[in-house]
């Protein structure tokens, strides 16, 4: 009865009613979609929109964002779910499921060797009854550091000169350009078994998102070079980390940023607690556990669709992976 297209970005109808139809479900602003979705078109990045239509309005969309991940030095095209949603006068009618066999065609047609999901528990039950696999759960690690209560006001001021003793004076971690950032990135992407693979411009137009500003910090060794990296995010009364990574045995540097992270956080009376997301954290456990984080596995998952049935990630190098939440949530 309905049938999928690819969203046409020279049509300010169909734009405006994918845009309405998102805004409704998700709530984080029309600019927000326009950037995800690359509507003026501007950046070079390879995204898909499809849309299902009844007349001008749009009744159910899903984005795919397509990478390439390298697994043992094997590299896959692949692709992320994204920005799923229904009208919800035409829920239960089998759309969502109309739109991932589309996209499992067109994933075939575009040598995509799998494509992948990410939610809660709701829509994990969906992703399986529609053939997806378990690839991998996402443990958090959050740190608590004063109170958003406006009776533990003495409390957060005595906090901050207390945190500020115990801080080293000099960790060394200073703003790098986006350059440095991606220039470590690929150097350092050989150590972990399995990673993504991302162009500077593509990093440039993901730390453009628009629900939070971004910065991007280096750990400095005493000759001045970079032993690690970290991206932030300030949204809201939170600061994410959203990317964490360090040269191999180097740990010493992911404790200095996690204390410069701290120290962001005591310093800036609208901010409360640290948040961070990973597949898993591996042998970077004991630093954030040394710096006062609670880690625990997430209520969301990542569920995947293999397409090439010559894929397979050993579970042996699974933990190996760097996937944080700069991947998760494209």
């Amino acid at each position: 009865m309905y049938n999928v297209k690819l969203l046409d970005k020279s049509s300010e109808t169909e734009i405006q009613s994918v845009l309405d139809l998102l805004q409704t479900s998700f709530n984080k602003g029309y600019e927000y979609y326009h950037w995800k979705h690359n509507i003026e078109q501007s950046e070079n990045i390879e995204e898909y929109t499809f849309c299902i239509f009844d007349n001008t309005i749009c009744i159910s969309t899903l984005q795919i964002i397509i990478n390439e991940m390298v697994i043992n030095g094997k590299v896959y095209r692949t692709a992320l779910l994204a920005d799923g949603a229904t009208h919800k006068d035409y829920r239960r009618l089998g759309l969502f499921e109309k739109l991932l066999k589309h996209i499992s065609v067109f994933c075939i047609q575009s040598n995509i060797a799998f494509y992948y999901g990410t939610g809660n528990s709701k829509s994990r039950k969906a992703f399986i009854k529609l053939g997806f696999d378990d690839f991998f759960y996402a443990y958090k690690a959050v740190k608590k550091i004063k109170y958003n209560h406006k009776l533990t006001g003495v409390y957060n001021f005595f906090i901050k000169k207390i945190t500020n003793l115990k801080l080293p004076q000099n960790l060394n971690v200073e703003k790098i350009t986006i350059n440095e950032y991606c220039f470590f990135l690929k150097k350092e992407n050989t150590k972990p078994k399995i990673f993504f693979c991302k162009s500077q411009e593509y990093m440039s137009w993901r730390l453009a998102e628009t629900t939070g500003d971004y910065y991007i910090y280096g750990a400095f060794d005493s000759n001045k070079s970079i032993k690690g990296v970290m991206v932030i995010k300030y949204e809201k009364d939170k600061l994410f980390i959203v990317d964490l990574i360090c040269a191999e045995n180097s740990n010493e540097y992911a404790d200095k940023m996690l204390k410069y992270a701290t120290k962001l956080v005591v310093s800036d009376s609208s901010l409360y607690k640290i948040n961070c997301t990973h597949n898993n954290f591996g042998e970077l456990t004991p630093v954030f556990v040394a710096n006062g984080y609670k880690i625990s596995e997430s209520t969301s998952s990542a569920m995947i669709h293999i397409i090439d049935l010559s894929f397979k990630v050993p579970e042996e190098i699974n933990h190996r992976m760097h996937y944080m939440r700069i991947d998760k949530n494209e």
